[in-house]
């Protein structure tokens, strides 16, 4: 992930938001100090719903409870873990198997399980993945940033504007002008933005776009002449194959086809 950010290539990944405020904690790495605390942030039971959405819900059902919540959860300090076929429990504070759950400490019993969850469970994986970050991201930069802000270095900018593609379209067998080229653009103008991504995805193997904007990006439709072929790309070269159809029907069912039921680098 360090190295796509340092080479300017956008990833296809979907982190929760709580990874990249993780990754700035702190945003540059302390410095000689191998002992120090990295990785840790303080987090909420809304960064659990991106994490573990069904935990989140069930910890939220047990904040709006109005009954008895010992009766009813029978819960105390205490998480269980399931590893190798076993399931031991690990207590969430200093005796925390013989404290129960009240309606008056389960926020709590929430905060703490929220934070073993997000903190203490994942710490030493998390740690090598933040010293693998920021073994080739180190900067100083990085504490000027926030942490939706290292998402998009990431993961490229969610903001589409297909108006902004066409313009830095090039045209390889076809020229701007050529109907299956103007109906190609009419087309793809006017569909859904989530299709418009998913066109994207299909051409480029992504459904964002880098940092800096469409206006920095390569694009390229190019021709080939067998019209009972699908559209086709070569998303390493951000290259979209395009036969000249006889129609715009014919273009526009062929097109949705295609990125429709696109998987992996072929079509299922």
């Amino acid at each position: 992930m360090g190295l796509a950010v340092y080479n300017s290539i956008n990833l296809d990944i979907r982190f929760p938001s709580v990874c990249y405020r993780k990754l700035l904690s702190p945003a540059v790495v302390p410095f000689n100090n191998p002992r120090a605390t990295v990785g840790v942030c303080n987090v909420t039971l809304n960064d659990l719903k991106g994490v573990q959405p069904e935990v989140a819900k069930g910890l939220q059902d047990l904040l709006d409870e109005e009954n008895d919540v010992e009766d009813i959860f029978s819960l105390t300090f205490e998480v269980a873990l399931s590893a190798l076929g076993k399931v031991t429990s690990m207590p969430l504070k200093p005796g925390g198997a013989d404290i129960p759950v009240t309606n008056e400490n389960r926020k709590e019993y929430v905060q703490l399980y929220v934070e073993w969850t997000l903190n203490n469970s994942i710490y030493s994986q998390f740690q090598a993945f933040y010293h693998g970050f920021h073994s080739v991201c180190a900067s100083n930069a990085l504490i000027m940033l926030r942490p939706e802000e290292v998402e998009t270095l990431v993961c490229g900018s969610p903001k589409l504007v297909m108006e902004d593609l066409k313009k830095v379209t090039v045209y390889d067998g076809y020229s701007a002008s050529e109907a299956t080229i103007r109906y190609f653009w009419e087309i793809v103008l006017s569909l859904p933005i989530e299709i418009q991504k998913r066109l994207l995805l299909f051409a480029t193997g992504s459904d964002r776009i880098p940092i800096g904007g469409i206006g920095e990006m390569t694009f390229k439709i190019s021709r080939i002449d067998d019209t009972s072929l699908l559209p086709m790309s070569h998303t390493c070269f951000n290259q979209l194959v395009l036969p000249p159809y006889k129609s715009k029907k014919i273009l526009r069912q062929k097109l949705l086809t295609a990125i429709n039921n696109a998987e992996g680098f072929g079509l299922e």
